[in-house]
C-alpha cells in the first residue's frame, strides 16, 4: 500500500484548490477600478467573461494536477483521518453529470435535488460497465446525479470517507439500497418546513 500523503503535496493542493476559488488580486484590484471609473456595461461584460475564462483555466489546471496525483489524494483519505476532510474536499471525480469531467464533491452537492440528503455513488471495473447499469439508467430518469467509480481504490477510498458535508455517501449498487422516493423528499420539505415555522403557528393559535 502507498505510503501515506506527505504535507508537502497535502499544502500544494491545498494551494492550488485555493488558487481556484480565490480571485487573483490583479482580478480585485480591476473590479475596483471599474466601479472607481464607472464604466460602461459593456466592458464588465467583457470583464466577467475574462474572469471566467481565467477560472475556466484555473480549474482545468487544477484538474491536470489532480490526474496525477489523485490516487495519492485518495491513499490519504484512507490512511489519513486528521487530514480527511480537506483531502475529500481536495478529491475530483467523474459522474453521470457529465462522464468526461472531474468534479468536486461540492460541485455534486450544488446540483443536488432539493431534500436529497445522500451523495450516490456506482463502482465499477469500467465507465462503460457502470453507466449500462439499470440502477444508474433508474436513478437518472428520477433526476439524481451519481458519482462513477471506476478505480479499484475509489470505493476503498468512500468506505472511509463515509461521508461529507453531514451528506452520506450511498453505494447504489449495494443489497439494501433503497431507491429514493421523491414523495419522501417532498414529506421531508414539508417536515422541515412545519419546523420552521412552528413558532407562527404557535403564536396564531
Amino acid at each position: 500500500m502507498m505510503k501515506v500523503i506527505s504535507r508537502k503535496l497535502v499544502r500544494k493542493a491545498i494551494e492550488m484548490i485555493s488558487n481556484i476559488a480565490k480571485p487573483d488580486e490583479d482580478d480585485e484590484d480591476d473590479d475596483d477600478e471599474e466601479d472607481d471609473d464607472e464604466k460602461d456595461s459593456e466592458e464588465k461584460k467583457d470583464t466577467e467573461a475574462s474572469d471566467s475564462q481565467k477560472a475556466a483555466e484555473a480549474k482545468e489546471r487544477y484538474n491536470k494536477f489532480f490526474k496525477e496525483f489523485g490516487k495519492n489524494i485518495k491513499m490519504g483519505i484512507i490512511e489519513d483521518p486528521g487530514n480527511r476532510a480537506k483531502l475529500a474536499k481536495l478529491s475530483r471525480w467523474t459522474s453521470t453529470h457529465n462522464d468526461t469531467e472531474l468534479i468536486s464533491l461540492d460541485e455534486y452537492i450544488s446540483r443536488s435535488k432539493a431534500g436529497q440528503d445522500y451523495i450516490y455513488f456506482l463502482a465499477g471495473e469500467s465507465k462503460e460497465q457502470i453507466l449500462k447499469a439499470p440502477v444508474l439508467q433508474a436513478l437518472l430518469k428520477k433526476g439524481y446525479e451519481v458519482l462513477i467509480l471506476d478505480d479499484p481504490v475509489d470505493e476503498y477510498c468512500f468506505q472511509h470517507l463515509n461521508e461529507y458535508e453531514k451528506k452520506k455517501l450511498v453505494n447504489v449498487g449495494k443489497g439494501e439500497f433503497k431507491f429514493p422516493d421523491d414523495d419522501d423528499l417532498s414529506r421531508r420539505r414539508q417536515k422541515k418546513l412545519k419546523k420552521m415555522f412552528q413558532p407562527l403557528t404557535d403564536w396564531w393559535k
